[in-house]
């Protein structure tokens, strides 16, 4: 049994098979083969881009605090998320006292 303590004791090519595809493993243990040129045909989806195109704008989540987003007449608003709003207002209160 070999015992690693860093990733950069792992060769640069070790999920590479000589063919060029590529391999993985779920959490589960199943094996997953990626063939090089379903890799390369893949690299230029439009799924592929970071974050995609489509990707719904979550305050707090998927994007910073503020969103700007369209209102009914064209002009922009904006949406802060609550983690903001309570930075800016008042100071967290516990939810109810107790009497020890």
């Amino acid at each position: 049994r070999v015992v690693l303590n860093d990733l950069s004791q792992l060769p640069q090519d070790y999920s590479t098979t000589p063919g060029g595809s590529i391999f993985s493993t779920t959490p589960g243990g199943t094996k997953i083969f990626y063939d090089r040129h379903f890799l390369l045909k893949c690299r230029n989806s439009p799924l592929t881009k970071s974050p995609p195109a489509n990707m719904a704008k979550i305050p707090g989540i998927t994007t910073p605090g503020v969103v700007d987003i369209p209102k009914e007449n064209g002009t922009q608003g904006a949406i802060q998320d609550e983690n903001q709003k309570k930075r800016e207002g008042h100071e967290e209160q516990p939810q109810f006292e107790m009497d020890i």
